[in-house]
């Protein structure tokens, strides 16, 4: 299935003027925190453009009011987390940087953006809602939404006995039964060492026997579970398992009692924006409250403290989550990923 990106190509003509403008303002340095954006001179400068990772029908629902409120633009790019990441790296080496913010899946990405020098401090008003984890001391990230791998199944294959644990997914039997998700770039790569970090080897190595079927992204996952070609997936995002059921699609989902990789996603501004006013503006919807009950709203879990889970949906507090050692994977990343090649076969972006 064919991903959907979206991307306004901003010209060197354009770009060169939009970085004329800044300079003449003094606005290179931008705001350090909430109280200092200056919403005129976000007004002014009209437009914000995003990379991320987030699905495009969440993005769009929290651009929208952003714009309506606001009259600025919101342009975006998106694609999968490595993609992201890398197309922010290659245009920092190349003097061509022309996203104003990043949002990313993987706190790993932000880390290494965060090494790179690519971030700019920036105190958001959400810092102190959320666990000092889910935030850089140095204020260049914050964690925006809490992504669960569930145990996904469609309810006619397994009817009223589902598969309850992990080590069930492995078990004899479930040969032809099971799918998972992980893109050759490596997006889907971390949640699935999470667990056997947590859990142990034995388990995924357990599951890679059964030949699971590899899909591109969750999404298509969930139409490969929803027309019944596998019956389970493994480590499915939980929001896409739960739109799927919200849609009366046939499936279900559970969060395993031994514990659900918890991934955090998190956000940062680029000290090459040439719109910085614009671009906190917009960080500070994205983090508001309001903006993450969008991302509730679309089943996905926030950072934040005040903002209530998706729909019909367990609280954090109720499960057992296993968080990533990211400092870990960012350091390792290739030998890890050396390491699903063995276990699973084929591309994992090493």
């Amino acid at each position: 299935m064919r991903i959907t990106r979206r991307f306004t190509i901003i010209t060197a003509t354009a770009w060169s003027a939009n970085a004329a403008i800044a300079r003449a303002a003094g606005a290179e340095t931008g705001p350090e925190n909430t109280a200092q954006i200056d919403i005129a001179r976000a007004k002014a400068e009209g437009r914000v453009v995003i990379y991320t990772s987030l699905d495009t029908q969440l993005v769009d629902t929290i651009i929208a009011p952003f714009r309506e409120r606001y009259g600025i633009e919101v342009t975006y790019f998106r694609a999968g987390s490595a993609e992201v990441t890398g197309k922010v790296l290659a245009e920092a080496d190349a003097g061509r940087s022309q996203a104003d913010m990043v949002d990313a899946s993987d706190l790993a990405a932000l880390l290494l953006m965060k090494e790179r020098g690519l971030l700019r401090p920036f105190e958001s008003a959400a810092r102190a809602l959320l666990p000092a984890s889910q935030r850089d001391p140095d204020s260049t990230w914050i964690v925006d939404r809490l992504t669960q791998g569930v145990l996904q199944y469609n309810v006619a294959e397994f009817g009223a006995a589902p598969p309850q644990h992990w080590a069930d997914l492995g078990r004899a039997g479930m040969a032809g039964r099971v799918s998972f998700w992980s893109a050759s770039s490596g997006d889907g790569a971390p949640r699935i060492i999470t667990l056997a970090q947590h859990l142990g080897w034995d388990v995924v190595k357990s599951i890679a026997r059964t030949k699971p079927l590899r899909t591109v992204s969750p999404q298509t996952m969930a139409q490969i579970i929803e027309r019944r070609e596998r019956g389970v997936g493994l480590l499915q995002n939980d929001n896409v398992a739960w739109r799927s059921k919200l849609q009366g699609k046939g499936t279900d989902f559970l969060f395993p009692s031994e514990g659900v990789p918890s991934e955090f996603g998190a956000c940062g501004l680029l000290k090459t924006s040439t719109r910085p006013h614009a671009a906190a503006l917009f960080h500070e919807w994205w983090m508001s409250a309001e903006g993450q009950a969008v991302l509730s709203k679309g089943g996905k879990y926030s950072p934040r403290t005040d903002v209530a889970p998706p729909e019909n949906s367990l609280p954090i507090t109720k499960m057992k989550l296993l968080e990533q050692d990211y400092t870990t994977y960012k350091r390792d990343r290739a030998k890890i990923l050396d390491q699903m090649a063995d276990v699973f076969g084929g591309e994992w972006g090493n």
